[in-house]
């Protein structure tokens, strides 16, 4: 099954008309690859080093490791993740990444969907908008190791020439959907380097360094982009802004 799934995911990348469905399904992949580092190192740590339970374990993430590589390389080669035509309801959306995130996120922090000010809908490939919300928020658990509250809301941003030119894309109307916590932030050092492919301060510990790239580039494909805002011990504040419906 597994072979299958990747001869399809192959015809997907090839296919122009199927590009945004093969980005939902490589965005959907790289958090499959998260929950199998983190599973498989925390299973090392149950076994001796030198004992074969260590060792399998220790291939698994180096596997997995590899996977997200070649991931990143498809995700490269599918060079066509044109405009979305989907129309999304951001209050649902907001909702179900909380929902799945309470069961992602360690049990001291807290997931939430804040009420908007008045209903909004974008356009957006909805698993990639849904997966970009998840990769968001278990970022964000991961950077209250004391516990938390990670927020998520949305607004309308109306973006002038200047906004617009800032942020490179056209002017007009978007949504922007935010994730925010109160944990520790990131220096202005790992701020710069933070959606930057495979960079990531948590190396051996689960962290693949495609979890912000990929929601940048998710943010790209929908005609919009990615802004993030941090200080040490201040917390994150993510933001997707996306084409409003």
């Amino acid at each position: 099954m597994a072979f299958d799934g990747f001869a399809e995911f192959k015809e997907k990348l090839t296919d122009g008309r199927r590009d945004r469905r093969a980005a939902g399904l490589a965005h959907d992949f790289n958090n499959l690859l998260g929950v199998i580092l983190v599973a498989s190192e925390a299973l090392a740590e149950k076994f001796p080093e030198g004992t074969d339970g260590h060792e399998l374990a220790r291939i698994s993430v180096e596997a997995a490791e590899k996977g997200a590589e070649l991931l990143r390389k498809m995700m490269a080669a599918s060079a066509a993740a044109t405009a979305p035509e989907a129309e999304v309801d951001c209050a649902e959306a907001l909702t179900t990444a909380a929902r799945l995130a309470n069961v992602s996120t360690p049990s001291n922090v807290t997931c939430v969907a804040l009420a908007m000010p008045e209903p909004f809908a974008c356009r957006a490939e909805r698993e990639g908008l849904d997966s970009a919300l998840l990769n968001l928020c278990v970022n964000a658990g991961h950077a209250c190791p004391n516990g938390g509250t990670v927020r998520l809301q949305a607004a309308a941003a109306d973006l002038d020439a200047a906004a617009a030119s800032a942020l490179g894309v056209a002017p007009g109307r978007y949504v922007a959907l935010s994730v925010s916590d109160d944990g520790i932030g990131m220096s202005p050092q790992v701020l710069a380097r933070c959606a930057d492919a495979y960079f990531t301060t948590r190396a051996g510990r689960g962290g693949t360094g495609l979890g912000l790239a990929g929601v940048a580039d998710f943010c790209r494909a929908s005609g919009g982009a990615l802004k993030i805002a941090s200080a040490e011990g201040k917390g994150t504040t993510v933001t997707l802004y996306v084409p409003r419906a």
